[in-house]
């Protein structure tokens, strides 16, 4: 098996697929894409570089962030209206699906923590798993933050895209509780 940091093709392969789940997911389009984008951006703020081990490990796990989403059905991605409670029992199943995917890969299983927690928070109170905060590491903590970003600037099924000064606010709100203070400030600056 060949490190993750060393194979150049296989960053090429999750790009595709990535884009792929874009195509298939339902709405919003692109989103694993400008998570990772955004992931970038927010990582280079914090000081890792392109080629560093944690960067490159980070752009791969939001690139796959929500592979599990392939396990929740498009009339739910889709509604127009607020989710039933069972409803949104399967939606907090995804980040399950996108563990059991890419830990049953042996060259993705590395990244199967990091790109499964993009639903967790340092307050414990996230789903799947709820670990405390010490177990996330610094890719998953800005994957959280990109994740939340790009989900509240985006148009969904049932509201339209935020303005940025409200998406400042409501991460804001997360700061300290739910989200990295640090990945929330450089966030906020690369919104800027």
């Amino acid at each position: 098996m060949c490190p993750l940091s060393t194979s150049v093709s296989l960053s090429a392969i999750l790009s595709g697929l990535s884009y792929a789940l874009d195509l298939t997911e339902g709405h919003p389009r692109g989103h694993a894409s400008r998570s990772c984008l955004i992931g970038m951006r927010v990582g280079r703020v914090l000081g890792l570089s392109a080629d560093d081990q944690s960067h490159v490990r980070l752009r791969r796990a939001a690139l796959l962030h929500d592979i599990g989403k392939l396990s929740v059905p498009n009339r739910i991605l889709d509604k127009p209206g607020k989710l039933t409670p069972s409803e949104w029992e399967v939606i907090k199943l995804q980040p399950y699906y996108t563990y059991q995917i890419l830990e049953r890969v042996p060259v993705l299983g590395e990244l199967a923590f990091d790109a499964s927690a993009h639903h967790e928070r340092l307050d414990g109170r996230g789903y799947f798993r709820n670990p405390p905060a010490a177990q996330l590491s610094p890719s998953s903590r800005i994957l959280c933050v990109a994740d939340q970003l790009d989900a509240l600037s985006a148009d969904r099924p049932y509201r339209g895209k935020m303005p940025t000064e409200r998406v400042v606010e409501i991460m804001r709100g997360e700061r300290g509780t739910g989200l990295w203070p640090d990945a929330v400030d450089a966030a906020e600056r690369i919104l800027n």
